[in-house]
């Protein structure tokens, strides 16, 4: 593996100087690399699409389109355990996503004589990016369309890299996936020609889309970085992070806590896991735990900090300063924990990332880097547009917001935007 580390700190400021943050890659260099692939597929569309699959992934893609009769034959290749999961984490996160999407809020105020609707709008159309290199990513396919679908997306559009198998244009996991989740029209492209693919077309076969979602490697997040003057992307995730905090109480957790760790750090070797706990005990074999478990590992897992600080208060305080892209809190006061937590892109108490990742309910496409300080993992919320509707329901009562309307519209010196509100009041 990449290496543990283990620090000694007193407060969460002194642990994050400590932290060396490996995972806060630039992605300037690839930005630079896959400019001309972006750019060339804007101008010259599929062929371009088609020359760098042959060039990239050495294979000659003629239609790239994934006919709905070979997503239904996927399902049969998969196998009865694989389908059976499958459906099991889809039901479960159409479960949760219709729970919490987005509703038609309505704010009258009859004092101010105006009515404002709150409507959500589903997007028209959506790409999903579901990577698929040595091993395939069904549930990055399942995390992205289900919350897509519940709002009413009306094309849902996946480009998953091409991988023969048989008879198949990739592989037929991600392809069952994408059936069951409800996707639209699957695309066997990959890497940057997929993300300007579906950004800007690449006709007669691919339609563009309204905004660009998923997971990817850096080729693939750079892309989606020069896309975005033109369409919209959910966020530029880097490596995988997890962070997990757990007190002295913890000590029967040692497995697992060592497990949940190395099953974020088993992403590659950039990605990242971060332990931090109040006691020492603890934190010596949670660390002779993970040597133990990655022995022979070398160069497939990432990198492991382990700190201890004072409290486990600091070691949250630390956890909303690093605002990791998974946050684990283990331990019996675990749950007395979760109102100080500010930054994370999501929380599990008590339980595996690992079950989040795949079935629980909550998208694993979540922030990192730090970007966690700003914005959550994706939701039904990242494929709507909210818009409002103000009606004015009393021209007499409204009048006072008029004025002060015109006086705003004086100061900023647009007598347009006054004279309109002075034809208005009339």
């Amino acid at each position: 593996m990449h290496g543990i580390h283990l620090f000694y700190a007193e407060t969460a400021e002194e642990a994050y100087a400590m932290l060396k943050r490996e995972f806060r890659n630039d992605i300037s260099v690839y930005v630079e690399r896959v400019k001309p692939i972006v750019d060339d597929v804007r101008r010259r569309g599929w062929e371009a699409v088609k020359e760098y699959t042959l060039k990239f992934d050495r294979v000659d893609v003629v239609d790239p389109r994934v006919s709905r009769e070979k997503l239904g034959e996927a399902l049969d290749v998969v196998g009865e355990e694989v389908r059976w999961a499958l459906e099991v984490a889809i039901d479960s996160v159409r479960e949760y996503h219709e729970a919490i999407k987005p509703r038609e809020l309505v704010y009258e105020n009859r004092r101010r004589g105006i009515r404002i609707v709150l409507k959500p709008i589903p997007l028209a159309s959506v790409g999903v990016y579901v990577p698929g290199g040595a091993h395939p990513y069904p549930s990055s396919a399942i995390m992205t369309v289900v919350p897509a679908k519940v709002v009413g997306v009306q094309r849902v559009a996946v480009a998953t890299p091409p991988r023969p198998y048989g008879d198949f244009l990739a592989h037929p996991v991600i392809l069952a996936a994408a059936y069951l989740a409800g996707a639209d029209i699957v695309y066997a492209i990959g890497g940057a020609q997929a993300i300007a693919a579906l950004a800007y077309g690449a006709r007669p076969y691919i339609e563009p889309v309204n905004k660009i979602v998923g997971p990817g490697n850096f080729y693939v997040v750079a892309a989606k970085y020069l896309v975005s003057r033109d369409v919209g992307i959910d966020m530029l995730a880097g490596p995988s992070e997890i962070m997990v905090v757990a007190g002295k109480d913890a000590q029967k957790d040692v497995d697992q806590l060592a497990l949940d760790l190395l099953a974020q750090a088993e992403h590659g070797i950039l990605s990242i896991g971060i332990f931090a706990t109040d006691s020492r005990e603890l934190a010596l074999n949670v660390v002779d735990k993970i040597a133990l478990l990655a022995r022979g590992k070398d160069g497939e897992i990432g990198s492991i900090y382990v700190f201890v600080l004072n409290s486990l208060e600091e070691c949250v305080k630390f956890a909303n300063i690093v605002a990791p892209e998974h946050l684990e809190l283990v331990g019996e006061n675990a749950s007395q924990l979760i109102d100080m937590v500010e930054n994370a892109g999501a929380v599990a108490v008590n339980m595996p990332v690992a079950l989040t990742d795949f079935s629980a309910g909550p998208s694993h496409v979540l922030p990192t880097s730090g970007s966690a300080r700003w914005r959550g993992g994706l939701t039904t919320y990242d494929f709507v547009k909210l818009v409002a509707i103000t009606e004015v329901l009393d021209s007499k009562t409204v009048k006072e917001l008029v004025e002060a309307a015109k006086v705003i519209a004086e100061v900023e010196g647009f007598s347009f935007h006054r004279d309109s509100l002075e034809r208005f009041a009339r």
